[in-house]
């Protein structure tokens, strides 16, 4: 009996070891599915960059620009005919604005790849001296030349003045003080051509296309008039305020230009051709008569620059030669006597505005990366 139960607890231990033997197996030959051997450091995978936000990516591609220059030149609005009117007289009128100001101004440039655009505002920030102003009322005869065409596409002839009636006799003469404000506000797109770069930092050479938009507004005040009158007797006293003129104008430039840029030294020059069109009101204080009308013309620009970088910011001093020739017509509005009163209902009358001005500009540009 002893011998049977004996043998019967020897087969049911040697069947549970049976039974344990191929789960214990086949457990230590799996391994956990979501558990990974260890990587070297070479094949750690590197953490996604975040993408910049528009706004990073602008900033990367811009610089801003402070600016002052001082600026000097003529301003000069002339009407005229060489041929009797309805009264006989055969005369003109010139008044002559000197354009002597400093300015400042804030510039923001954007440059993506191969192209720039920029946006800068000049202003005199308020009223300021601007030197001498004239007002000449004369008669014109035979021998007055009258060289209206300053720039002609068809001949291909260019006179640089802003004179246009030339070999006339004063009957009146007014000079006083000057008083302006300006406002100019550019918006210029470039390509750039070659090895040349829009970031100064960067070394290159070679030519870019410009053109862009430019607007100016100006009021001028002539004061402390000195007045003298060709007359019997000749009138000779100060009259206080002369006049004033304020006008618009609306620049379409387009040109070439060459940059050049190495060892943190940089140089640029660039010429465009420009089309204007304005619309001015010139007001005479004494005869309370408004002169209203529109001009349109051609013009040049250009510009010869150098500059230094400093790390991130460039110092850059530039000259600036600015020229306009244009006519157009006005009517009249107002008056205090009877020629007054009939010039309004007489048409239209042929003027020209011209100026020829320059400027000396320092500025300091900061790239914002």
């Amino acid at each position: 009996m002893n011998i049977k139960n004996q043998s019967i607890k020897t087969f049911l231990t040697f069947a549970i070891i049976l039974s344990i033997s191929p789960l214990s197996i086949k457990a230590e030959s799996e391994q956990p599915l979501n558990v990974e051997p260890p990587r070297t450091v070479q094949e750690k995978e590197h953490p996604i960059p975040k993408e910049d936000s528009f706004l990073t990516k602008l900033l990367k591609q811009s610089s801003v620009t402070l600016l002052a220059g001082q600026n000097g030149g003529d301003n000069i609005f002339e009407t005229g005919t060489k041929y009797a009117n309805l009264s006989g007289l055969r005369g003109g009128s010139r008044i002559t604005y000197k354009r002597n100001f400093n300015y400042a101004g804030l510039g923001f440039t954007l440059r993506w790849k191969r192209w720039e655009v920029n946006f800068t505002g000049r202003t005199t920030g308020w009223y300021v001296n601007a030197g001498e102003g004239r007002d000449e009322d004369f008669f014109l005869g035979d021998p007055t030349v009258e060289r209206g065409t300053k720039i002609s596409t068809r001949e291909f002839s260019f006179y640089d003045t802003p004179y246009t009636f030339i070999g006339s006799r004063n009957f009146a003469d007014g000079k006083g003080r000057l008083s302006m404000k300006q406002d100019r506000h550019g918006l210029i797109l470039r390509r750039y051509l070659g090895d040349s770069d829009p970031d100064a930092r960067k070394e290159g050479k070679g030519f870019f296309l410009t053109g862009g938009f430019q607007y100016t507004f100006m009021k001028y005040i002539l004061y402390d008039v000195f007045q003298f009158f060709d007359s019997a007797p000749v009138f000779l006293n100060r009259i206080g305020l002369g006049l004033s003129l304020s006008y618009s104008i609306y620049e379409f430039p387009i040109g070439f230009g060459y940059r050049y840029s190495i060892a943190g030294w940089f140089f640029e020059t660039s010429f465009s051709g420009i089309f204007w069109s304005g619309h001015f009101r010139d007001f005479h204080y004494q005869r309370a008569l408004n002169f209203i009308g529109d001009v349109s013309g051609f013009g040049i620009d250009f510009n010869v620059g150098a500059g230094r970088v400093f790390g991130n910011y460039l110092l850059f001093i530039k000259l600036n030669e600015h020229r306009l020739f244009g006519d157009g017509h006005f009517t009249t509005k107002g008056g205090l006597n009877y020629n007054d009163m009939l010039s309004q209902h007489l048409g239209q009358y042929k003027n020209y505005m011209n100026m020829k001005e320059w400027n000396v500009e320092l500025s300091i540009t900061g790239y914002l990366y």
